[in-house]
């Protein structure tokens, strides 16, 4: 059983929602307006377990409810599930940008609202719970980890795509956003849409203002895309730097896919990264990229960060062995992904490894680091 404040202006829909919350087994309390429902939450603040909010309402609207519900500590943590007629998928996006936690369309089905709040609770318990004793301490808000690979073929966006995955099952928001103006992949791997993108993004950006930009995974992880054809240029300094901020404001975490080459966008990137993953293939020439840019990227980022390099085994055999690359780059690797076989039919069935097989090596590998090499701030 739930306790849910249902914030709605349809004075009409009040007794269906009370009925149907009731026949799922939870209690309700009803509010018309969005200032009477942020007063009910905000004066009462252990009185909920969940908020169902409408989006279009006079005076105080969803969008600005679910605002301000996450800038008060009191209710920041507070899950809140959209139920709304706009069903576009700017409008979704929003939402969550927002702080919405999930998101339904009207009208609904009694058992689909049923599984969406089930769910919604499901991922604000795993948030509370997550990590578990041994993993360490939980994630600063706000952590920014940039993934670099100036070759093509090692395997970064599989790296950052499945690195997001395991924070977002270990209960994180997280948002990845891929930077490469050459055609992006993201949307291959997750089975997005390839619009909207950053494409046509431009200037500062505030947080409200990239809700129509954003596409969420079925699995809760929230993507910022580029555009799949290649375009002349990636993101400005001053887009990127606004973007970054924005979402950093709200996801715990942001991975950032950056380009495969040091443009404005991925200088900009690395300047603000609390890590950074260089990521390399075991063959000759992109351990020889990695080790020309290593202390370019050394000297881009920002006191405190982390430096970290990948070997992504990308082929059942390595062409380099890992003590020859060691030697190259001065340094042991800070983790070895090892060749998953799986990898290539999860990219054909866009099906992440880190949602479909969380127990193969590849997200096994990247969980592992993910839990034990966390930044500090």
């Amino acid at each position: 059983m739930a306790r849910i404040l249902a914030i709605d202006d349809a004075a009409d829909l009040h007794p269906l929602l009370r009925v149907t919350l009731s026949k799922l087994g939870h209690v309700a309390t009803l509010a018309a307006r969005g200032e009477d429902g942020l007063a009910l939450a905000q004066e009462q603040t252990d009185r909920f377990d969940l908020v169902l909010l409408d989006l279009m309402m006079p005076g105080v609207d969803g969008y600005e409810v679910a605002r301000r519900l996450r800038a008060d500590p009191r209710t920041h943590a507070l899950p809140i599930l959209v139920l709304t007629a706009r069903s576009q998928a700017a409008d979704h996006a929003e939402a969550l940008i927002s702080g919405a936690d999930g998101f339904l369309a009207k009208p609904f089905e009694p058992e689909g609202l049923g599984r969406k709040i089930d769910e919604v609770l499901a991922q604000a318990a795993a948030r509370k719970q997550a990590p578990p004793a041994a993993a360490g301490p939980p994630m600063p808000k706000g952590q920014v980890t940039v993934l670099l690979g100036l070759r093509g073929g090692v395997g970064t966006t599989t790296c950052a795509v499945n690195l997001a995955g395991v924070l977002v099952r270990g209960g994180r928001r997280v948002c990845l956003v891929e930077l490469t103006p050459s055609g992006g992949h993201l949307a291959l791997h997750l089975r997005l849409a390839a619009t909207p993108n950053w494409s046509t993004l431009t200037g500062a950006p505030d947080t409200s203002g990239l809700g129509p930009f954003l596409l969420q995974h079925e699995s809760g992880l929230v993507v910022l895309t580029a555009p799949p054809a290649p375009v002349r240029r990636g993101p400005s300094v001053e887009t990127t730097q606004a973007v970054l901020e924005a979402l950093g404001g709200y996801f715990n975490q942001v991975v950032v896919d950056a380009a495969p080459a040091l443009d404005d966008a991925t200088w900009t990137a690395l300047a603000v990264a609390d890590r950074t993953l260089v990521v390399c293939s075991p063959e000759i020439g992109a351990v020889q990229t990695t080790m020309s840019v290593l202390g370019m990227v050394d000297s881009a980022r920002r006191p405190g960060s982390l430096l970290h390099v990948v070997v992504n085994q990308t082929a059942p055999e390595a062409a380099v062995p890992l003590a020859a690359i060691e030697r190259a780059l001065g340094r042991a690797p800070d983790l070895v992904v090892p060749h998953d076989r799986l990898q290539a039919r999860a990219l054909a069935h866009g099906a992440p490894l880190a949602f479909s097989q969380p127990t193969a090596p590849l997200p096994a590998a990247l969980g592992a680091y993910a839990l034990v090499q966390e930044p500090r701030t």
